[in-house]
């Protein structure tokens, strides 16, 4: 079929697509013509999936095997015969070992060829373990108070909610704003115009070639799901170099006139269960899916957008959602460390984590556009954006189990916002809130990472302290209201830094009447964050997530080969352990990790449980939980040399540790554990030889793993001894 499908597309001139002068013309004759190509190459079927659970190591022998064994347990049930006993004690055994090594066939064969063999092994250890999937299909729900599982109205109901969010937010912002309506502060372009003194170029909407459509679609992912349309990006993929020509020409035209094709403008929703009461429709959020034609038109914009970004350097050092180089441990590194060294320095300080309330979803397209405007996107780009944002539609689909076609809402529009799942949507949020940095941080640390924005307050003075906080507080709301954006009071937390002697300070924060949650922890970009910096809440959280992989790989073991359990770990285990390890690596709290990876290791190699693990974390070539924290730490300074000084940038003598790291004093224990003190001290203690190739990162990395597999440190104390000797 799909032989057939690419001789079609390879036969096809699109003259019709060259022909016509209006893009969306130009699209329909082109979508229309690929999706005849399309129905003819791969007509519908209707399949039965009887046996969708069935095991396929389950052979006819295996099967009359377990039979037999059940009359054989039967009869020396009934029979006091000792013989007739240990027979069957002895054929039970043997049917275990048959089944363990058709399991082990099945599933080595399996991986083996799957082209994607972490999914096809996470499948497996779900089976093994007992997981079992949990059904997302919308099954009932309560729809003005009363239960229905009639699909139809199941989706309607959806399409309806989902639509109504942004509206329902607006309308409970205006009623907590009604007297700030009569001055700047309520006006987007006051803050902007505030936050930016200089004016920005217009953007150069440079044309496509055909060899960018090629790499786009070579850059998409390829997944079998699809929009409204039915084309998958894996389809895409297969015809790109078919197609690459007439789409070009459809992106150049579209760029040249302004417009965005009708046709990719309609997205299919998917409720997805959050948490809580499974017939609320608040429990879920929408996921959407749209079209793999609009994917490539978009990243084309995207292209020259962020070229336009990144030479007229736009986005604000703040924002870390949604950047090349910019990570969730930047962001984090920025947070906590400007915590530690306020605490170091002895001043107060205390932290609001916000919540926006559907911020994507109640983006306003007229402010968005006079912001792009004011960045420079006029002309055709902003008619292009314009286009791309008017006029979308929506509909929901809910599985119906009783038919072989699934319910559909009818279509409706879109108001507000960005297209969720798309490529653009992200970046034009961050446009959306660029300027909201600037209007708080004389007095403030701000930190985002798209829409979880972060602020951290310090000051020597108590007085001095509330009052920032309460201006702050007052020009980040009167802000939100400028933008139609709102915070989410009851989901947004503050938190009072101190060290483990200090006490609480005492503080309320409020706008309108409506008071923020004090609380002693709260969760940052994934890793809860407490008042001490102790990471103790988050290495409890893990410990379950951790053991549960203990007990995943306990159940595969029997079935697996060591290297495949070995990717498991990585998969698995070592994914959990190692997000955000260079925070709480070096907590006194981690012993209680490394007990459990060493409880996975003697999983792994079938050891019991008093045997030693250094050996065998060197047979595995898998780092131990600190050796891993000092490769973690290592690359984490390496790649971020400039928040760093060297010695002989704060002293002028020339001395054999010129090239090492400066180190502060400190005697404050908590900010000696901190990522930027133990960076320096643990990347100082390294052999010369290593430090040497620190501006080699590819090598550094490479000699630096090589080194603490051969050492297999268990603690920070051995490696300083080692490098001491």
């Amino acid at each position: 079929m799909m032989a057939d499908f690419v001789t079609k597309l390879s036969n096809e001139s699109w003259d019709n697509v060259f022909d016509s002068n209006n893009i969306d013309s130009k699209f329909n004759c082109f979508l229309n013509t690929y999706l005849r190509i399309f129905y003819s190459s791969f007509p519908l079927k209707i399949v039965k999936n009887e046996n969708k659970n069935k095991s396929t190591w389950i052979t006819i022998g295996i099967k009359t095997s377990c039979k037999h064994k059940r009359q054989l347990y039967l009869a020396s049930r009934d029979s006091n015969d000792p013989r007739l006993k240990s027979h069957y004690k002895m054929y039970c055994k043997i049917l275990s070992k048959v089944i363990k090594e058709a399991k082990q066939n099945n599933y080595n064969s399996q991986i083996l060829k799957s082209n994607n063999k972490i999914k096809t092994t996470w499948d497996i250890v779900k089976v093994e373990s007992g997981k079992k999937s949990v059904n997302e299909d919308v099954q009932s729900l309560n729809i003005e108070g009363k239960s229905t599982n009639n699909p139809q109205a199941i989706a309607s109901a959806f399409n309806e909610y989902f639509l109504s969010l942004a509206e329902k937010t607006y309308s409970n912002n205006n009623n907590n704003n009604n007297n700030n309506n009569n001055n700047n502060n309520n006006n987007p372009i006051y803050y902007l115009s505030r936050a930016f003194n200089n004016s920005f170029p217009n953007i150069n909407l440079k044309f496509s070639t055909r060899k960018e459509i090629e790499n786009i679609i070579k850059s998409l992912k390829p997944k079998n799901s699809h929009g409204y349309d039915e084309i998958s990006t894996k389809l895409l993929k297969a015809s790109s170099v078919y197609i690459s020509s007439p789409l070009n020409h459809l992106c150049n035209k579209s760029l040249s006139s302004g417009t965005f094709p009708q046709r990719l403008k309609y997205a299919v929703m998917k409720p997805l269960f959050k948490k809580g009461e499974r017939k609320c429709i608040s429990n879920y959020r929408p996921i959407s899916i749209l079209t793999s034609f609009s994917k490539v038109f978009e990243k084309v914009m995207y292209n020259r957008l962020l070229e336009h970004l990144n030479s007229n350097n736009i986005l604000v050092k703040e924002q870390f959602g949604f950047r090349k180089d910019l990570t969730t441990e930047k962001a984090t590194y920025e947070l906590t460390n400007d915590i530690l060294s306020a605490l170091n320095d002895r001043l107060i300080v205390g932290g609001i984590f916000c919540d926006l309330a559907k911020a994507f979803d109640c983006v306003n397209h007229d402010i968005l556009l006079s912001k792009l405007n004011f960045y420079g996107i006029t002309g055709k780009a902003n008619e292009w954006i314009k286009s791309y944002l008017k006029n979308r539609y929506q509909r929901v689909e809910i599985n119906n189990k009783n038919s072989s076609h699934n319910a559909f809402s009818n279509w409706g529009i879109i108001k507000h916002g960005v297209p969720q799942g798309s490529i653009l949507g992200p970046l034009l949020f961050l446009l959306y809130i660029n300027d909201l940095s600037k209007t708080i941080n004389n007095k403030s640390k701000p930190i985002l990472y798209a829409d979880d924005t972060s602020i951290i307050f310090k000051n020597s003075k108590f007085e001095n302290f509330k009052n920032d906080i309460n201006i702050v507080f007052e020009a980040l709301n009167r802000w939100f209201e400028a933008n139609l954006l709102s915070l989410n009071f009851d989901k947004t937390h503050y938190i009072s830094f101190t060290t483990k002697n200090n006490h609480q300070i005492d503080l309320d924060i409020s706008y309108a009447n409506k008071l923020i949650c004090k609380v002693l922890d709260t969760k940052f970009l994934g890793i809860h964050v407490d008042s001490t910096l102790s990471w103790k809440i988050h290495i409890e959280q893990i410990i379950p997530k951790l053991n549960a992989a203990c007990y995943a790989m306990r159940s595969i073991k029997p079935f697996m080969s060591q290297e495949t359990l070995k990717m498991v770990y990585h998969a698995y285990f070592h994914s959990i352990m190692n997000y955000g390890l260079i925070f709480w690596g070096n907590s006194s709290h981690s012993v209680i990790i490394f007990k459990i990876q060493k409880n996975i290791i003697r999983i792994i190699t079938g050891c019991r449980s008093r045997d030693s693990c250094r050996e065998l974390f060197k047979k595995l070539k898998i780092l131990p939980l600190q050796s891993q924290y000092i490769l973690s730490l290592l690359l984490f300074v390496v790649y971020n040399k400039d928040k760093f000084k060297l010695n002989s940038d704060v002293y002028n003598m020339n001395t054999r540790q010129k090239y090492n790291f400066h180190l502060p004093s400190s005697t404050l224990s908590v900010y000696q554990k901190g990522v930027y003190f133990t960076g320096i001290k643990v990347f100082n203690n390294l052999p010369q030889s290593i430090k040497n190739l620190g501006n080699d990162t590819k090598k550094f990395k490479s000699e630096l793993k090589n080194y603490l597999h051969a050492h297999s440190f268990y603690s920070l104390d051995e490696y300083f001894n080692v490098n001491r000797e």
